[in-house]
């Protein structure tokens, strides 16, 4: 049996939750509100359980779409959120529908800013699979992307419908990348 998962609620102007725990997957339907249409932004490194994601949301009845994305800080870019957002007007994204970034804070804030322009703002719920997307870039609703003169230098604060924080998925990573998203902790 597993234990109770930790949920936070972060205010604000549109508050939500932060989900943490193990086996969250049931968490997302919820979070996802009415939307019809599901986009999963995600790195190649999680095609496997983008895939896995996928056929759940199927199972309950949303049409899903999955983009994969470069890894790390190349995701970030004006080119790679200008493909994804020619692949949310290919699947016909509506104002109700809804994206789902999982993946590193890099993903996730690419994500974000797909979520804040698309139509202006669509729903977005954000799966961080590492300590640094679960404690600096899934929470807070700054999004952003890098241009040629600097990091963060385009995207805006749109708040997630919710964050998961799946704890399963921090055991694949390398304790360097453990220690660096800790030091963010302390920062």
């Amino acid at each position: 049996m597993s234990a109770e998962p930790t949920r936070i609620t972060v205010g604000g102007e549109r508050p939500y939750q932060v989900v943490i725990g193990d086996g969250l997957r049931s968490e997302l339907p919820a979070m996802l509100g009415e939307a019809m249409r599901v986009a999963v932004i995600h790195p190649r490194a999680l095609r496997t359980a983008s895939e896995d994601l996928q056929h759940g949301l199927r199972a309950h009845g949303y049409q899903t779409r999955l983009l994969e994305v470069p890894d790390a800080e190349a995701a970030k870019t004006v080119e790679v959120a200008a493909s994804c957002w020619s692949t949310l007007g290919q699947f016909g994204m509506t104002r109700s529908d809804a994206i789902v970034g999982i993946g590193g804070g890099a993903t996730t804030e690419l994500a974000g800013v797909l979520a804040a322009n698309w139509l202006r703002g669509v729903r977005c719920v954000l799966m961080p699979t590492t300590v640094l997307g679960m404690v600096d870039a899934a929470v807070g609703g700054k999004t952003g992307i890098n241009t040629g003169e600097g990091k963060n230098l385009v995207g805006a604060f749109h708040p997630p419908a919710g964050v998961i924080c799946e704890l399963s998925a921090l055991e694949t990573l390398s304790q360097d990348e453990y220690v660096a998203g800790l030091a963010e902790v302390v920062k």
